[in-house]
């Protein structure tokens, strides 16, 4: 598309800019999705102030346009400009692991520019970072995504292919990165945990797939240290996913999203229905 082209190539200063102004019209004037993400928010904090609500929720919006504006940037962000925007920290063990051509599986989730932190990391590791998606219905912007997602010799796998993907490519040496933290569709095996002070559902998916292929299993927690850059940490969730009794896989994955979650609510994506089924009228 061109305009999101258009955008890819603007100055940072002027990017950031343009997410102020776009913010404030999601927002003040289109108040795009404000009763969703204030419900989502209180009810994960319930012992926040309304004042601490509605600071976290306006911050949400920046974080928001940002991160929309940031993935467009992708799209002609040189190497050099990258590298000097994502940091690495605990990846020592990973960069072993694929030394000695071993196969990973990142698990993360939505406080930043996930294409960012994903070509830094295949830039800083050596190898493709596979993301896991879901495919757009609008054809024009999943061209687009698609291809901001398959630079730097990255295969994006649509979520119903991977397990097909894994056994085809189970000799490629490579990180594969799934986005976990997302309300799971009615008809998905789902287990119900404890998370942000309700009841929780989280896809099993991504457990399932590491049991699999009992690839070790990583969460890859995404700060934003300051407007515009990024750190990617590494936390192992195991080693031997197989080994791993049913379901603790994908809570040691919810532990460590809620406390990232915590440390910078603003950051998390609240405007996503994410718990459906307890929706009312504000």
């Amino acid at each position: 598309m061109l305009f999101l082209k258009v955008i890819s190539k603007l100055a940072p200063s002027v990017i950031y800019s343009i997410s102020d102004i776009a913010a404030f019209i999601l927002f003040h004037i289109v108040r795009y999705r404000r009763t969703i993400s204030y419900q989502n928010i209180s009810r994960s904090f319930p012992n926040k102030s309304k004042s601490e609500i509605l600071e976290i929720q306006r911050n949400a919006y920046r974080y928001l346009t940002d991160t929309f504006l940031e993935i467009c940037k992708e799209y002609s962000q040189t190497q050099e400009d990258l590298a000097s925007r994502v940091t690495f920290e605990n990846f020592s063990e990973i960069k072993k692991a694929i030394d000695n051509n071993q196969k990973l599986i990142f698990l993360t989730g939505h406080t930043g520019p996930i294409e960012w932190i994903g070509h830094a990391a295949s830039v800083y590791l050596g190898i493709p970072i596979d993301p896991v998606y879901k495919p757009s219905h609008n054809k024009a912007i999943d061209r687009f995504i698609f291809a901001i997602r398959s630079r730097y010799q990255a295969t994006p796998i649509p979520y119903k292919t991977l397990a097909k993907d894994i056994i085809l490519r189970k000799n490629v040496t490579r990180c594969i990165a799934i986005l976990a933290d997302l309300e799971p569709r009615s008809r998905d095996q789902a287990v119900e945990i404890d998370f942000l002070s309700q009841k929780t559902r989280f896809f099993l998916g991504p457990e399932r797939m590491a049991k699999i292929s009992n690839m070790p299993v990583y969460f890859v927690a995404i700060k934003n240290t300051k407007r515009g850059k990024y750190s990617a940490t590494a936390h192992l969730i195991s080693m031997n996913p197989k080994e791993l009794e049913p379901e603790v896989l994908t809570r040691k994955f919810a532990m460590c999203m809620e406390e990232l979650i915590i440390e910078n609510p603003a950051a998390w994506l609240w405007t996503h229905r994410r718990w459906k089924n307890k929706r009312t009228k504000a």
